[in-house]
Order: C-alpha cells, then structure tokens, then sequence
C-alpha cells in the first residue's frame, strides 16, 4: 500500500479504494483506519474534531465513510497529541457503533467491509487496555479499567447480535463469517477481565454453526482454538484442550514462531497432566527452556527438581497464567516415584515406609506418613493408581493389573 504523503492524499487513497467494494479493497481500506498503521505516526493525521471543520477533505464516495475516518482522526489525537487514552478509546466506540448501525445493519447485499470492521474491534481492545493503564493507580482503578473492557465488550456484543441474524446465507454476502472474529474478540477480553462464564453462549453458536464453519478464516479457527484450548485447560477439562491446542498449533503458519510458542505455553502442561513429555529438543526451538527442569522432575519422580524449576521460573509461571496447574504436577511426579518403587519392590504390597526413602532419596523430607497417605488416597481417587491403601498394615495393595494406568486414559476422571 503507498505511503499517505499528506491528508488529502489520505482522504484520495480510502476514495479510490471505494469505488471497488471488494473483500481485497476492504482489507486494504482497513489500514487507514488502523491506529498501528504508518499513516497513524504521521503529525498531519493527528486532527482534534476534523470532521466538525467547514474546509476539509471528504470521502465523497460514501458519507458514512467520511465520517468514520474524521473519527478516527480524532482518535489519532488523542493517542499522539492530548495523549488521553480514555477519550481515544470512547471516541473507538462511537466509531463501532456508528459502523454496526450505518453499515452492518442497513447494507443486506453485502460484507466486503468485515475487514475494517475486525481491525476496529481489534483496535478498540488495544485502546482499552491502555485507557486501563491509564487509571491503574487510581484509587478505584480496578473497577474503572473493567469498565474499559466492559464498554468495549458491550459494543462488540452489539454488533454480533447484527451479524448473526442476518438471513443472507450465502458466502460472499453473509455478515454471519463475522461471528468467529467477534467471538475471539470476546474471548480476549473476557480473558481480561476473568468473566469466562460470558463465553458459553458464543462457544456454544460457534459449536452448532453447521457449514458455516467452513467458510471461516484459517487464521480466526486458528485464534478460536487457541483461546478455546485455554478456556478447557482452566476448566479442567484436558481432552479438549489438547483437542483445541493441537489444531491451533498444526494450523498455525510455520513462520509464525512467536504464535506457536504462545499456543505451546498452554499446551505443553496440558500434555504432561496426559502423560506426554515434550522433548528437549522441542523447548529449545521455541525457546522455553523454562520448562525443561520442570520436564525433567516430573519424568523423573523428582519433587525437589520440580519444585526448584518452579521457584526458579515463577514470575514466566504466572505471567504466562499457569503456575497454579503446574504446581498440580506435583502429584505426577508423585505418581512417577512410586511406580517406581513399585517396580523395585516388585510385589503388590508396598510398605509405605519404601515411599518414604524414595522421597528422602530425592530430597524431600518434610512429607510425614500422615501426608503421605493423603497423597497415595488422593491418587487412588484419581485413579491414577488401581488398588487401595492399608492402613492398618502400612502398606499399599496395588491391583496386579495395570495398577499405573496410563495418564490418558484417566484424564476425564
């Protein structure tokens, strides 16, 4: 796309471009209106109220247009020149609503502007979170930066409940191809602000959309499974988010490293909990070398290196959101020294006083057999191991069959 030299040929160029009303032309046109594109650096685009001046340039083509790109202008100044977020992300959702009443729900016949529109909703995100940081050190910081989100969230919803009633069902005109975008959009918002429970109304119209599906992007199945695998990993349910991260991370382009280490973050502690280890090879491609330790405990019973990995890499952990799920690995690793054991011992009653060297062995000492037994019954329960615990007797009776079943195949238990 050519450079924007002046403010007139800003207004030209978006003109031009609409005289052909294509999906093509409408990617292009959405860098004009995108807050991170070149022409947005420039001090001749950052106008305060353009669109009230009496000698200005128009986008004559088309007056709702014209009147989005002076917003959007204005929003430029704010960023650039007022540096007041706030009103720059509130000037954002002027801009989404007047789009969702002006084009997405008065132009039946066609969806070639869905391009602008994701790039303002994605825009509109970004504005927020910096209008967030802006008022973080208020007192009442906490609740004025959801507002931010909410508002945000609000005007995006409105605009889906405009595409997905839309009766059009044909590809090249159906405004309903935008339900996965906003969905993701959604999804990283309500990330933000820990209202998850928001999500299952739109997880579950993506679920029943039919062939639909099909004719959405490559790369918002992609960010949807993505996010989805997440939502899963926090809600305990493995299956589906080795499901959903798995396809995210086969479908993402090859040259996306930063994308597929982002998908691999999430995915890795969800393989472990299945019994699948990354290889040290794998980590260090995508540098996460962060989880090597962490690996390496886990496979080998050894609480005291999965301990030290996690305090080691603590602020990544929770940077990342995944401390907490890791910590649960403890009982992996528990259940990795014991079978071992097991298999040292070689009988199915176990002494419990075996564990206790193992544990000794590796560095832990602060496990007494009350805890012990705890650790072993809670195993049980998770059927993580097959037989029963004697207390009496001090030992653990374990089934003569398959009394370590593999992780995959308790996961949903």
């Amino acid at each position: 796309m050519p450079s924007v030299r002046s403010i007139e040929d800003y207004f030209g160029q978006i003109e031009s471009l609409l005289y052909r009303q294509d999906w093509t032309n409408g990617e292009k046109i959405s860098k004009f209106v995108s807050t991170y594109d070149e022409h947005a650096q420039e001090p001749f685009m950052h106008i305060e109220a353009y669109g009230s001046r009496s000698k200005r340039c128009r986008v004559s083509e088309d007056e709702v247009f014209d009147e989005i790109v002076c917003l959007h202008l204005h929003v430029l100044y704010n960023i650039h020149v007022a540096q007041d977020l706030i009103t720059a992300q509130s000037t954002q959702i002027q801009i989404i609503q007047l789009f969702n009443k002006e084009i997405l729900q008065k132009r039946k016949d066609e969806n070639w502007f869905l391009p602008i529109f994701y790039r303002l909703c994605t825009d509109l995100r970004w504005l927020s979170k910096g209008a967030e940081a802006c008022v973080s050190g208020d007192d009442e910081g906490d609740s004025n930066a959801n507002s931010f989100f909410e508002s945000a969230a609000k005007a995006i919803t409105e605009c889906y409940r405009t595409c997905v009633s839309d009766v059009h069902a044909e590809e090249g005109t159906t405004k309903k191809v935008a339900m996965l975008n906003m969905t993701n959009q959604l999804f990283q918002i309500y990330f933000q602000i820990n209202k998850l429970n928001l999500l299952k109304p739109l997880i579950r119209a993506i679920d029943n959309c039919g062939s639909l599906y099909h004719d959405f992007l490559m790369s918002d199945k992609v960010a949807y499974n993505y996010f989805l695998g997440r939502k899963a990993m926090f809600d305990a349910d493995l299956n589906l988010a080795e499901k959903s991260l798995l396809y995210a991370f086969r479908n993402c382009p090859a040259d996306s490293m930063s994308n597929k280490r982002k998908i691999l973050i999430y995915l890795i502690p969800v393989k472990m909990f299945l019994g699948h280890m990354p290889t040290s090879q794998l980590l260090h491609e995508y540098r996460l070398d962060e989880f090597q330790d962490v690996v390496a405990g886990v496979k080998d019973g050894n609480l005291a290196q999965l301990d030290g990995a996690l305090a080691a890499n603590e602020a990544f952990f929770i940077k990342c959101g995944i401390f907490l799920m890791l910590e649960k690995l403890r009982m992996i690793t528990f259940r990795t020294l014991f079978k071992k054991v097991s298999q040292i011992v070689g009988t199915a009653q176990i002494p419990l006083d075996a564990f206790q060297t193992a544990l000794r062995f590796v560095g832990v000492t602060d496990v007494d057999m009350d805890e012990l037994e705890c650790i072993i019954a809670n195993l049980i329960a998770s059927k993580k191991i097959k037989g029963y615990l004697s207390h009496q007797h001090q030992k653990l009776v374990i089934s003569k069959m398959n009394a370590f079943p593999t992780l995959s195949g308790v996961s949903s238990n």
